[in-house]
């Protein structure tokens, strides 16, 4: 018998099974069935609080209509008399209470929760119904019956934390039992009979309400879990997009100068040389080589040449649209592929940006570094089929800049001729 009572008190203890048994916050009272972290508690009835405000609201407008309806048999059966006139009183009362309370409910959702409201209104309500012994007499077998009832009632239909129904539960039934034994002359042995029989239905009443405060307590447990579980998986996911889109720049752009690397610009020159091919717009390409960085290399260092290839590579940005793409095939040498663009429009771009590239000064240690550059200069002519013959007419325009003198702009003419750049040379370049 003992333990057969102890496992259905035992609903709360956390066993190997339960997900959250090695979780302190999840851990549930006996007796009360509340969270013994106080703040869990406050986040679950925060969590809770329009779900009991609800059921709340249905039991007092359900105790409200049972009290107005049962104002008629009160009338036919006693008139306007004194005992109606305090059956009514009791009733208003009562009612008054319970409206007070409908009425902080719906101002306020977390009253619901708290419970004091709704013990202090079952307090007022048993005191009428103790009334109901004395003004009506008549009917106190009936009275008798609905009590068991009540009392389960006081558990399973009116929302309250547990402890405080249990308290109101067994004060009734002692009320009862007083009540019963005073208006029929009960000796105090029968009172007790009475009131072990009453025990019966606030035990159903309080294992009922338990196991129900303890699956509510345990599934919001589990709401939260879940909760967790998705934002791990959400952070889990954007970390590895993350990851992902790092290893792509990784993958496709040169790491020093932020460039496209050659695999990328490759692509993305297959790409514009299939749309110039389809779309029948010319293409350009330039091939930009740093004159003598070996020295600079030699003199200053590896940092400093560094330093020199993330400068031009800047320069190389503020210089081209968006449009155009840019990138590092190795070493010294940069790429730039301009779509749309003709022959002439390309090799003035290219000679503006020599221009800056000469006025510019880049600082390294307590000196200032200077440089120039080789710029050969291609346009893709429609019966090529692939990068690689105009890539290697625009290197030769690069290299045939290299032998003559360096820091210019040579253009690959269609004949095969390639001659030097220059803003007044447009009727030989086209």
């Amino acid at each position: 018998m003992r333990d057969d009572l102890t496992t259905m008190l035992s609903l709360s203890v956390q066993t190997d099974t339960d997900p959250h048994a090695a979780d302190p916050q999840w851990r549930l009272a006996r007796w009360s069935a509340e969270f013994l972290d106080t703040q869990t508690e406050t986040r679950y009835r925060q969590h809770a609080k329009h779900f009991m405000a609800r059921q709340l609201v249905v039991s007092l407008c359900t105790w409200l209509a049972l009290m107005t309806v049962f104002v008629v048999p009160d009338f036919v059966s006693m008139g306007w008399s004194a005992r109606f006139g305090g059956m009514l009183a009791m009733r208003v009362v009562v009612g008054l209470c319970v409206l007070a309370l409908l009425r902080a409910v719906l101002r306020d959702p977390m009253v619901a929760t708290r419970g004091l409201g709704a013990t202090g209104l079952l307090g007022v309500g048993l005191a009428g119904y103790l009334a109901v012994f004395l003004l009506r007499p008549e009917i106190a077998i009936w009275t008798y019956a609905l009590t068991p009832l009540i009392l389960i009632m006081l558990f399973v239909f009116m929302p309250n934390r547990l402890l405080y129904a249990l308290s109101v539960a067994v004060a009734a039934a002692i009320s009862i039992s007083v009540m019963v034994g005073y208006s029929h002359g009960w000796q105090p042995h029968e009172q007790l009979i009475l009131l072990l029989v009453l025990t019966l239905p606030i035990f159903t009443g309080y294992i009922t309400a338990r196991r129900m405060q303890i699956l509510q307590r345990r599934q919001y447990a589990q709401i939260m879990a879940t909760r967790r579980a998705n934002a791990m998986l959400q952070q889990e996911a954007a970390q590895r997009a993350a990851l992902e889109e790092t290893l792509r720049i990784q993958a496709s752009v040169d790491p020093l100068t932020g460039l496209n690397n050659r695999r990328e610009y490759e692509k993305l020159f297959q790409h514009e040389l299939a749309r110039a091919r389809r779309e029948r717009t010319p293409l350009s390409l330039a091939m930009v080589d740093l004159d003598h960085f070996k020295r600079i290399n030699d003199e200053h260092g590896h940092a400093a040449g560094d330093a020199v290839l993330k400068a031009t590579a800047q320069l190389l940005r503020e210089q081209l649209r968006s449009a155009d793409i840019a990138g590092r095939l190795g070493g010294e040498e940069f790429t730039v592929l301009m779509p749309n663009t003709s022959l002439h429009a390309c090799a003035a771009v290219m000679q503006r940006m020599l221009q800056a590239l000469q006025t510019l000064r880049i600082p390294f240690g307590e000196c200032s570094l200077q440089l120039t550059a080789t710029v050969g200069v291609a346009q893709w002519h429609g019966g090529e089929e692939n990068p690689d013959a105009l890539m290697q007419r625009a290197d030769a325009a690069l290299y045939s800049g290299k032998k003559t003198g360096r820091n210019r702009v040579m253009t690959a003419l269609a004949t095969g001729e390639v001659l030097v750049f220059s803003p007044s040379s447009q009727a030989q370049a086209t």
